[in-house]
């Protein structure tokens, strides 16, 4: 017997094939590993405000804060009206790929109003490095991308 291939089986075969591609794409994608970027997002946006200040705060000085990446270490300089000044604070090691992969590290500026990090433990990729620290009881806040090759 000799199956005869018309429109309507044509198109029974397309709709099965669609249906296939249907549940196969919802198995797929129920299987991805899908991250915010911010674990505590919500938290964070309400307080985004104190950030916008401290970020101004920085602002208001001519010169800004350099971050240098290379070797294996990274320098920070802080603007020069912070030498000689006690800065408190954190410089939050942010990799937007792998959150498992962050870190922080304290802020301990010396006389000259530099720090040098010890970055050997970088992965190769991009990093965002979040400064946040406060002297004279003004608090400051600075970010900037770097990449460890």
């Amino acid at each position: 017997m000799k199956m005869k291939f018309n429109w309507g089986t044509g198109l029974l075969i397309t709709i099965i094939l669609f249906i296939l591609a249907v549940v196969a794409f919802f198995i797929w994608s129920s299987n991805l590993d899908i991250n915010l970027v911010e674990d505590n997002y919500y938290e964070k946006e309400l307080a985004y405000q104190e950030k916008i200040d401290k970020i101004r705060n920085l602002e208001s000085f001519q010169e800004t804060v350099k971050v240098k990446l290379s070797q294996g270490r990274l320098r920070i300089d802080l603007p020069k009206y912070f030498m000689g000044k006690k800065s408190e604070g954190n410089v939050l090691f942010y990799r937007p790929s792998d959150p498992g992969k962050d870190f922080t590290v304290p802020l301990v500026i010396n006389d000259s109003s530099f720090q040098i990090i010890d970055a050997t433990r970088l992965d190769p990729g991009r990093y965002v490095i979040k400064i946040d620290w406060t002297t004279d009881g003004v608090a400051y806040y600075y970010e900037e991308a770097v990449f460890n090759e």
